[in-house]
């Protein structure tokens, strides 16, 4: 179910003219900066309304789902030339109305009708491509004034010529400082953000926006959840935070502020992970190096979007993908474990016209095919954060596959595929992070310990590791076992609900040695035993030997045999893993 999320707005607040007490008293005037609605007469094809105009996204956003307009009333969306469609989506409607949008040469695109609250299940979303107004009306207005599809849509004043000067699709942002939240931030430092809640938008982030300047970014809703993102594919420097509410007025504040960060432009394995480092409502990005040094503002300060209202954003759904090429679109399903390639290679023989799977691994240098016979694998190539399609390997003959991958994908087509047109390649999987948890090493009296991000060009740990999650108890009873090999600096993180008196561990059906580490609910070490040794398989169950923590522990690492003496880890090192790991529960 999708909840209700509000960024604490402002107090939108009218302030009405009062008739004076004494002929020397004047009427106080209706404040207008910048929340306020005022109406004002405008004619459309002829007839006379009181129509509120919206010009900024506050005040679009405000009119879409806090008016509710009667007889001889109208709503007016103007907005820029952008280069997506206009969208409009509404979260309730009191009274059926209809929608006119309007084009820059003055032609209804199209009329929508948007039903009542009472009679429909919300929200609601109507969108037009190439819309410069859009007109809200009582329902059957539109049909009254004879306007549909094609028509000609008169407005006096002109509300084309005024679009030319609308806001682009925005919020705005206040920094408060140590105001209280409750007082206007006339003065306060802001950023323009874009509300991202559709999951594309989402993996999206800040990659290709070219258009935004400095100070201009995008807000992602949380559902009151640990996050993390990363800036693969994002161009230059750019400041973000996470906002939380606090207090007991639930005040929207800072709890983690990163600036002047950038992609690393490397491996997906190396790209800087960033942390909430607790439940977080918000994540606001925008362009730009030192906005909080340069307004001196700090974690804990209060925040505010002025007037914003949004849902929470939607997950995205890896089982619905779309990949097209030109015209030609395929539907596809994500396959990114052994086991699921292994059955999707086996599917992709009878592939359905139309549909695909994408194999995915967590780096280029992991990509193995081994086909069966009758199936179609399109590499993927990714040059400078463009996807494109190199090899092709159609209708094979079976084994393994033998072309160098330059990204971590492979399409499996259906028999015949030949599609013509530049691949658009999801954001969705463009922004797929690795499937292995990192974990990072640092020394006991380390000072500069990072605790919110995983590192990436940096010198002050030790080392840093690639990790499977074993957080079930079938995941790890199972563990390691039947593994014959493990990947350089990668392993296993076991995880527990809470700190355990003791923990021992056995190598029952384990085929290679390894080292394993105890941690304490700090993430300090423990207990290190350098190498556990692989049974022989007749070996009964009370023979085996016990490997134990040694004192109270939490987590528990498996990586190779000997791993953490020859990278000089020590008892007494502390690890970083994501906080939502951190306080699993």
């Amino acid at each position: 179910m999708r909840s209700w999320l509000m960024l604490a707005p402002i107090v939108l607040t009218m302030l009405f003219a009062v008739t004076a007490c004494s002929p020397d008293e004047e009427a106080v005037e209706p404040v207008k900066w910048p929340f306020i609605e005022t109406t004002e007469k405008l004619s459309l094809n002829g007839k006379s309304f009181d129509a509120y105009i919206a010009t900024t996204e506050l005040h679009r956003r405000r009119a879409l789902n806090g008016l509710a307009i009667k007889d001889g009333q109208a709503i007016a969306y103007l907005y820029p030339d952008l280069k997506d469609p206009v969208e409009l989506k509404f979260n309730n409607m009191p009274d059926p109305v209809d929608l006119v949008f309007v084009n820059a040469d003055g032609k209804a695109i199209k009329v929508e009708n948007v039903p009542a609250f009472s009679q429909s299940n919300f929200p609601h979303s109507y969108a037009a491509k190439g819309a410069r107004v859009v007109l809200q009306l009582r329902q059957g207005v539109a049909k009254e004034l004879s306007i549909s599809a094609g028509s000609d849509v008169k407005t006096e004043p002109n509300l084309l010529d005024q679009s030319k000067q609308a806001g682009d699709v925005f919020a705005q942002m206040f920094f408060l400082r140590n105001q209280q939240p409750e007082d206007a931030p006339e003065d306060a430092p802001s950023v323009q953000l874009r509300v991202l809640e559709k999951p594309e938008d989402v993996a999206q982030l800040m990659k290709d926006r070219d258009d935004l300047k400095e100070g201009q970014g995008v807000i992602v809703p949380l559902s009151n959840a640990y996050h993390e993102f990363w800036l693969k594919g994002v161009k230059g420097k750019v400041c973000a935070c996470y906002l939380e509410r606090a207090g007991q007025f639930r005040t929207t504040v800072i709890s983690a502020i990163y600036e002047g960060i950038e992609a690393n432009g490397g491996s997906d394995l190396d790209e800087p992970v960033y942390y909430s480092p607790g439940e977080a409502t918000h994540l606001a990005i925008w362009k730009g190096a030192d906005f909080f040094t340069k307004h001196e503002i700090e974690t804990r300060s209060p925040v505010t979007v002025a007037g914003v209202d949004v849902m929470s954003s939607e997950e995205v759904v890896y089982t619905d993908l779309e990949i097209k090429f030109g015209d030609a679109r395929l539907e596809a399903q994500l396959a990114r474990t052994e086991e699921e390639r292994k059955a999707a290679l086996l599917e992709a023989q009878t592939l359905k016209e139309g549909k695909a799977i994408v194999l995915a691994w967590d780096d280029p240098s992991f990509v193995d095919v081994n086909a069966p016979a009758g199936v179609s694998l399109w590499y993927v190539s990714n040059s400078g954060g463009k996807y494109s399609i190199g090899e092709k390997f159609n209708d094979v003959a079976g084994g393994p596959v033998g072309a160098k991958a330059t990204s971590r994908f492979v399409l499996a087509v259906p028999k015949g595929f030949a599609a013509q047109g530049e691949l658009n390649f999801p954001y969705a999987l463009q922004d797929l992070k690795p499937g292995t948890t990192p974990l990072v090493f640092y020394n006991a009296k380390a000072k500069d310990v990072v605790t919110d991000r995983w590192p990436g060009k940096a010198n002050n740990f030790k080392a840093r590791v690639h990790m499977e999650l074993a957080l079930t108890e079938t995941e790890q009873r199972r563990g390691l076992m039947y593994r014959t090999s493990l990947r350089k600096d990668h392993g296993m993180l076991f995880v527990y609900k809470q700190e355990e008196d003791e923990m021992n561990y056995w190598m029952k059906n384990c085929k290679m040695n390894m080292s394993i580490a105890f941690c304490d609910e700090k993430g300090v070490i423990v207990k290190i035993h350098q190498v556990m040794k692989a049974p022989d398989p007749a070996t009964p169950d009370y023979e085996l030997e016990r490997y134990e923590s040694g004192g109270p522990a939490k987590y528990a690492i498996e990586l190779d045999e000997k791993w953490f003496e020859q990278n000089k880890v020590a008892v007494g090192d502390r690890i970083f893993i994501p906080p939502k790991l951190m306080n699993y529960e």
